[in-house]
């Protein structure tokens, strides 16, 4: 079961508080969001914890979570990268990698194309094939 307002929910923080983040200064923003999505694979998710505060009510539907959980992986991993940059000196490279789990966030809200999705499923295409011969 995948929770539809869950994904929405998500991909609207990250499309809304990474520019707001990058037009303020406010690289910690990026911190809190990589805490936010780490939390998704823990038995505390604060990110459904917030929805249900919010008041926004589960959508689920008959869908394989794995490739949702994989793109969150992934942009979960690009914003703790991101995160490390800023105190390391290269706040570019860290407002980049946070800004393409923003746009990547957009593109699905907007189209309903996951990305991370797109590459979980060639993946396993990659692993069927290799195990194949």
């Amino acid at each position: 079961m995948t929770d539809r307002n869950q994904l929405r929910f998500n991909q609207v923080l990250l499309t809304g508080l990474i520019p707001l983040a990058l037009f303020w200064g406010q690289p910690g923003v990026v911190g809190l969001l990589f805490v936010l999505m780490v939390s998704q694979h823990l038995p505390y998710d604060l990110l459904v914890l917030l929805k249900r505060g919010l008041g926004i009510p589960p959508q689920r539907v008959e869908e394989d979570p794995r490739p949702h959980r994989f793109a969150r992986t992934v942009g979960a991993v690009f914003l703790g990268l991101s995160g490390l940059m800023f105190p390391l000196g290269a706040p570019v490279v860290g407002w980049v990698l946070a800004g393409m789990v923003a746009l990547l966030a957009a593109v699905n809200l907007t189209t309903g194309f996951c990305v991370g999705c797109f590459l979980y499923f060639q993946l396993r295409l990659l692993r069927f094939r290799l195990g194949s011969r």
